[in-house]
Formats: structure tokens, sequence, C-alpha cells
């Protein structure tokens, strides 16, 4: 199935009378890499899940935190478990923080991806934080939001993606932001994140200790973060994908 769709997808993709992606990164790549002409390849932003909401009720927290044995204050990040994530820089770069005296705790919410070969639990017990990161695997969706409101910070330093839609959930829910500078997150996120290098570990690090030792920075990120989030919308999306499939039919009469 997957020849068949690397064979099949340039095809198609040439041959249709419009072709929608989610962020301008996107764009450039399949019409560099399917060789589309420019002027049929559309970028429509995606949105939050409407049921991503900041969670405020203590009770509903408190129930959260004992389900997952949350601590005090994390780190938070959200996704796939898998190598282009960069989990293993985002380790090295907590590692990096308990060696100049700031200890702080990663939870990893999300299910296992593909390569994984045990090399991200080695890189944590290399790092001497098994007692600090902790997977929780899968979380139901009626769950994920009472954990993004628990979470200090929001880390996602991913190496490549066509969107991103988990630093915008935590947006949404009122964390402060640390992601990659490549790929699209730059685009989404803008100047409501600190940005990094991915393949910089100590950029990382440096970031992940300003966010944790400025109170006044995360709110200043938490603010921005609550308006950048609000440029984004399912109702949008509809409407611009409508707009594509109407001038696409006007072309093909």
């Amino acid at each position: 199935r997957l020849l068949a769709l690397r064979l099949l997808l340039p095809i198609a993709a040439r041959r249709a009378a419009a072709v929608i992606t989610v962020s301008r990164h996107a764009r450039q790549e399949l019409i560099r890499v399917l060789k589309i002409p420019p002027e049929k390849v559309h970028v429509i932003h995606e949105a939050p899940p409407t049921h991503i909401r900041p969670v405020t009720d203590p009770a509903t927290l408190a129930r959260i935190q004992r389900k997952y044995r949350l601590p005090r204050q994390f780190i938070l990040y959200v996704g796939t478990i898998e190598p282009r994530k960069n989990l293993h820089r985002l380790v090295r770069a907590v590692g990096q923080l308990h060696q100049n005296g700031r200890q702080p705790h990663l939870i990893l919410a999300g299910p296992n991806g593909w390569l994984i070969n045990g090399s991200l639990e080695k890189e944590i017990e290399n790092c001497g934080l098994d007692d600090y990161v902790r997977y929780l695997g899968y979380v139901p969706q009626n769950d994920l939001a009472g954990i993004y409101s628990s979470a200090t910070l929001f880390a996602f330093p991913s190496l490549y993606e066509g969107f991103g839609l988990p630093p915008l959930e935590a947006m949404t829910c009122g964390l402060p932001v640390l992601t990659s500078r490549e790929s699209s997150m730059a685009e989404i996120c803008q100047s409501a994140a600190w940005l990094v290098d991915p393949c910089d570990e100590s950029d990382i690090a440096h970031g992940l200790d300003c966010l944790l030792g400025q109170p006044d920075l995360q709110a200043d990120l938490r603010q921005k973060g609550f308006e950048r989030v609000q440029t984004f919308s399912w109702d949008r999306v509809a409407a611009e994908t409508a707009e594509v499939y109407q001038k696409a039919l006007e072309n093909d009469e």
C-alpha cells in the first residue's frame, strides 16, 4: 500500500485541479518533491480541536493530577514518541538544567510511533533522570485538556512537522510554549512561542531555563498564545476550503 501511494500520489497531485495543504512549509515541500505547479497548491491552516479548552475547575484538575500522578510543576510534551519529535535532545536539555541546579520534571504524553527501540529510556537513564521523566502513554481526549492545564510550560522541539497542532492546543490552555524554529513551527506560532534551534540541546536548555525562571516571560507568552490561537478557527477552514473547491470547479468548466 505504501509503494502504491508513493507511485500514485505524484500523479494524482499533478492531475488535480487544486491541492490543499496545511502550511506554507508543507506547500514548499509539495512543490519541491512532487513537482506540482505552485499556483495549484493552496495553504489552509488547521485549527485546534474544539474540545481542547482551559480547565479551571479545581476538582477536575485535582482528579487529573491524582489519576496521572502529576508533579506540582512540570514541563509537558504531547505527541507521538518517535525520532522526528526530537525527544532525545529534549531529555538532554532537561539533564543540563539538572546539572545547573534546576530540577524540573518532564511528562511525555502520547502513544509510541515508529522506530521505538528503547534508546530514549537509555537516554533518560544516562542523564540520571529516571525520577524526573515519565511516560503517560496515550491519554484519552477527555483528559488531555486537564493535563495541559496542569503543566508549567509546553516543550515541542520537533525536527519536522507539516503543521503541528500540540503547540496551539497548549496555547489554548494557557501554557507558555517552547518549540522549534524549523519546518512549520515558526510559521504557526510566530512570536507567541520561544523558538529554539532543535539541533542544539543547549539552546533548548537555555529556553527552558528562561521560561522556568521568569514568571513575567511566562505571562507574556501566555497572553501572546491566547491571541495567536484566536486566528485559527474551523469556520475559517471550512470557508477557505469551500472557496478552493469553487474555484477548481469554475476552472474545470
